[in-house]
């Protein structure tokens, strides 16, 4: 059920959210070009079982070429896990998770992707200043359900507006943040899907 808060928060995302041809990044044109707006980019995409929105979130972690994922998730008993993606063949790919031991992340390569799939937005300044550090120059982050109320609306801004988040992308669905050192200015988009 879709409360009034979300249905606000969609129409005006709707209003403000651009397209590939009202974006000036080649970054964020071809992402909504080869993802966004690509129905064959669909087909390929692994399967993580994230709480919601999965079907966008395998688009981006298969777009990205994703091989290391520290999931953060707080249902089905999970709270921390690595996730490795191993190319086997013919387009396949081999999944291995573990549980992330308190204190044992510095045994585990830099992720890719930090993936915040918590249900308590309160937690997630918590968590990405936790792990922020272990990330590299081409690692994002992508927060689940940035829209789901207005406390997960304020935490996803406060995130975004950190200072060393480069360029922030709000789907409404999913939030992303890049760190990457080539993007010189801090931008942040609303990108329609």
């Amino acid at each position: 059920m879709i409360t009034g808060y979300r249905l606000k928060q969609y129409v005006r995302h709707l209003r403000k959210a651009k397209g590939r041809h009202g974006v000036h990044s080649p970054f964020v044109y071809t992402l909504i070009e080869d993802v966004l707006q690509n129905k064959a980019a669909e087909d390929n995409a692994l399967v993580l079982v994230t709480r919601k929105h999965k079907k966008l979130i395998n688009q981006l972690v298969t777009y990205f070429q994703c091989r290391s994922i520290l999931w953060l998730a707080n249902h089905h008993g999970e709270q921390e896990t690595f996730i490795t993606i191993t190319p086997v063949k013919d387009g396949e790919v081999q999944l291995k998770s573990e549980p992330l031991e308190a204190g044992s992340y510095e045994q585990y390569p830099q992720p890719d992707l930090l993936l915040i799939d918590l249900r308590d937005p309160s937690d997630w300044q918590h968590a990405y200043e936790k792990y922020r550090f272990r990330l590299k120059n081409e690692s994002f982050v992508l927060i689940n359900s940035i829209h789901f109320s207005k406390q997960h609306t304020a935490a996803w801004e406060e995130i975004a507006s950190s200072e060393d988040v480069r360029l922030s992308l709000d789907l409404f669905k999913i939030g992303l943040l890049f760190f990457r050192e080539e993007f010189k200015e801090k931008q942040h988009f609303l990108l329609k899907h």
